[in-house]
């Protein structure tokens, strides 16, 4: 609880602090000239994004030998939107604990699953990017992408590469009370062998590029309905959302919290006022990450409340 307050009092900060660099008077004009009719179209480009994340989450499943029933897998991985804004997205581990309490299916083996999502929706992520960088040819946002290539050709080393991962691991088991964990990492780096293989990616990616390249269009409709001209291009939205995406994830600040803002903000502006970025930065961050985690904390909480009075 404490940790969700601190990153609740982050958000309010960061949000306050981007409407006071701008200024205050014109965000509030521009944002109350939203039409309410524009809402159901932001979320569900969002809504897509979702179903298609869920899709890979059932591959996922799916080759690690488990068949969830597709009403409780979809409400397990609703629920892990709640953690939506912990470091990394790593919170989302709350899934692997919900399938454990509900089917007895060791964590060890499905955390292997929130880690391969993360690592091929950064995957996705970078095609994106380089797509817009190709459309926009925006050279600040060069230095967000090239971070992010590297940090993601790390991790798939690491956790691909046998010799690597043994390594990192001989020196981790090396501290004393991690000794005992030497064999479920082996079986962690099997399974993530298996999710990260040419034909596992050759599905998963190409998903994480239709979900998160959907979800980038939020930024194109924000635009539409503030009437901005130029408009914001499908080019510039797929640089702007994945770069900042990109840039929040390997910062791993809670939720990208800030870095997110400021990297996508700092795209649009190659097109349009400080006022008009960050009225489109706030509105795609809130039909898009706190839309996620409202979705998530409602989900849990109807998870929670139906498993207690099962045990009553």
């Amino acid at each position: 609880m404490k940790k969700t307050l601190w990153t609740l009092a982050l958000a309010v900060a960061v949000y306050t602090a981007i409407i006071l660099l701008s200024d205050i008077g014109s965000v509030g004009t521009a944002l109350s000239s939203i039409s309410l009719l524009w809402i159901p179209a932001f979320l569900s480009l969002s809504l897509i994004n979702y179903f298609l994340r869920f899709l890979k989450w059932q591959y996922f499943l799916r080759r690690i030998g488990l068949t969830i029933p597709w009403r409780e897998s979809l409400g397990v991985f609703l629920a892990g939107f709640s953690m939506t804004v912990s470091p990394g997205k790593l919170g989302e581990l709350l899934k692997c604990y919900l399938l454990r309490d509900s089917r007895g299916i060791p964590v060890s083996r499905t955390s292997t699953v929130v880690v391969a999502e993360r690592v091929t929706d950064l995957i996705s992520m970078l095609f994106i990017a380089l797509a817009g960088l190709l459309m926009v040819r925006d050279s600040g946002a060069g230095a967000a992408v090239a971070a992010g290539l590297v940090f993601t050709a790390l991790v798939m080393i690491l956790l691909v590469w046998r010799r690597a991962f043994d390594l990192v691991t001989g020196i981790v088991c090396r501290i004393g009370p991690l000794a005992r964990f030497r064999s479920r990492l082996n079986e962690f780096h099997c399974t993530a062998s298996k999710l990260l293989s040419v034909d596992s990616l050759a599905v998963s990616v190409p998903l994480g590029i239709l979900s998160w390249g959907a979800e980038a269009l939020v930024l194109c409709l924000v635009g539409l309905s503030l009437g901005l001209e130029p408009p914001v291009t499908v080019g510039l939205a797929l640089l702007a959302h994945a770069a900042g995406t990109v840039a929040g994830a390997v910062s791993m600040i809670p939720g990208g919290l800030g870095l997110t803002e400021i990297t996508i903000g700092a795209v649009l502006l190659t097109t349009m006022s400080e006022t008009d970025a960050a009225v489109v930065t706030l509105v795609m961050r809130f039909a898009t990450l706190w839309f996620a985690v409202l979705i998530g904390v409602l989900v849990l909480w109807r998870i929670r409340r139906s498993r207690g009075r099962m045990e009553h």
